[in-house]
């Protein structure tokens, strides 16, 4: 039996993923944009998530790299995701300012 519970044990944490942990307020990140979008009402952006939380950066091209300060995380009530507000600045260049915050 505990030959059975060891095997089982093992396999399950090398067949379960690692989730990623979720952004937190006050800590700051390195990210690389994942995605691009244009809004009608927020313009254009890039996209991440860092776990479960999206972050978006006006006017961010795909494969762009960016450190983050996260000042807070709020549900959109538009697409019910976690949304943080944060500042950015970009990594090799001269972009700097806030993100997007959830509306």
């Amino acid at each position: 039996m505990l030959r059975f519970l060891l095997t089982t044990t093992a396999v399950l944490a090398l067949a379960l993923p690692a989730t990623a942990q979720d952004a937190e307020v006050g800590q700051e990140y390195e990210i690389t944009i994942a995605t691009e979008e244009d809004n009608q009402y927020t313009g254009p952006y890039g996209q991440v998530r860092i776990g479960a939380i999206v972050v978006k950066v006006p006017d961010a091209k795909v494969e762009e790299r960016y450190t983050v300060t996260i000042t807070a995380i709020r549900q959109n009530q538009y697409s019910g995701d976690r949304q943080a507000s944060c500042e950015f600045e970009q990594i090799d260049g001269d972009r700097e300012g806030m993100c997007l915050p959830a509306p």
